[in-house]
């Protein structure tokens, strides 16, 4: 059995480890996507997280992670409890919160007010804010969207209310919980970047906690990025996978970790750590001081997150996460000293690189990191070509 954990002030007592269905999109096929969302649920799993634009071409069509969910949980028979969907969209003033929760009730198949359903299977419907800075953080402040939130929760097209954010919006985030709106809170958290935990200015996943909304952990990996950096990463420090995700289970104020499954070796191993024994604190200890010896290499580095690409497509059809990719790789490998001329090969085979960006800075406001991508494709192009 996976351990249960309280969300919060939802009272819900949720599985510690969390299915993150945004890479859903990346399995390859429908099949795959729907055969691991099954096997999440066989397995226990009681929290899936997804979002209105977590979407992608597969086989030709364009997969949607929100009604992959909704069409397993949907031809479940077996379900002896309601799961928990967390699911989110760019609502920041009233007319699109309306239309961006229609759009994923529709997608999701739920029906019904506070008592909601998929089929005939109850369901608990989380619905969040999605990654709330400072920009959005202005607009929801002044729009009317959080008293908003509280209707659309008294009316049941809810049952709970909660924001995203990511490390570079401590004060935004504190705002949001300082509201008392807000159920839930997913924020990124791993051994890597302790941020928005205890190396902050405060601890805002404690400061959450203490106020009683309910946290889930994202990024315990660090994002995407990490696990492609890993093959590199690994030869110089004593951590992998699994120790990653135990540091985020051993965490005391995180109530389940969003882990990113794709295929079932990762099902498996993410199941296996779920049921073993937490860190202690000379683990823990250690796992940090491991981890900072390689962190500082990995900062601006693009991770991965696709963040970028889900409401933003470059005017110039470049690429550029696809570019800062391989350019995360190669600076990587130069540094360890490991062989970088393969991703060179393949930087040189783009038919739309570094080159061909003119700079125009329209993709800077989507990266949740703030990394300055036209420096970075300009800086690819310099070292790749």
């Amino acid at each position: 059995m996976i351990n249960r954990s309280r969300l919060g002030r939802t009272e819900l007592m949720v599985t510690e480890l969390g299915f993150g269905a945004m890479n859903l999109r990346g399995t390859g096929s429908f099949e795959k996507a729907y055969e691991i969302t099954n096997k999440v649920l066989d397995a226990g799993i009681n929290i899936i997280d997804t979002a209105r634009a977590y979407k992608g071409e597969c086989e030709g069509l364009i997969l949607e992670s929100e009604r992959v969910v909704g069409d397993v949980i949907r031809g479940r028979t077996d379900l002896t409890e309601p799961i928990v969907i967390i699911t989110k969209g760019h609502g920041y003033t009233i007319e699109a919160l309306h239309s961006h929760l229609s759009e994923s009730r529709e997608a999701l198949g739920i029906t019904g007010t506070h008592d909601l359903r998929i089929g005939d299977n109850k369901v608990v419907l989380v619905y969040f804010l999605h990654g709330l800075k400072s920009d959005r953080w202005e607009i929801v402040s002044s729009s009317g969207v959080l008293d908003e939130l509280n209707k659309i929760k008294e009316q049941g097209l809810v049952n709970f209310v909660g924001f995203s954010s990511h490390y570079p919006d401590a004060k935004e985030i504190k705002a949001a919980i300082d509201t008392g709106i807000f159920d839930v809170t997913e924020l990124p958290y791993n051994v890597f970047n302790r941020g928005l935990g205890e190396d902050g200015e405060i601890d805002l996943l404690k400061y959450a906690f203490d106020n009683d909304v309910g946290i889930v952990n994202m990024k315990a990996f660090d994002g995407n990025g990490m696990v492609s950096a890993f093959p590199i990463l690994k030869g110089f420090m004593n951590i992998d996978y699994p120790k990653m995700l135990n540091f985020c289970f051993s965490n005391p104020y995180i109530a389940t970790v969003d882990a990113g499954i794709r295929f079932n070796n990762e099902l498996d191993m993410d199941l296996a750590v779920a049921k073993s024994p937490r860190l202690n604190k000379i683990e823990i200890a250690s796992l940090k001081k491991e981890a900072d010896k390689v962190f500082g290499l990995t900062k601006n580095l693009c991770r991965e997150c696709t963040h970028c690409n889900e409401k933003f497509e470059c005017p110039q059809k470049i690429d550029f996460m696809g570019v800062l990719s391989l350019h995360s790789r190669f600076s990587l490998s130069q540094r360890f000293g490991k062989d970088s001329a393969s991703f060179s090969a393949q930087y040189k085979s783009l038919e739309k690189s570094g080159r061909d960006c003119t700079e125009c800075g329209e993709c800077l406001q989507w990266c949740e990191y703030k990394l300055n991508i036209p420096k970075m494709l300009k800086n690819a192009e310099n070292e790749m070509r």
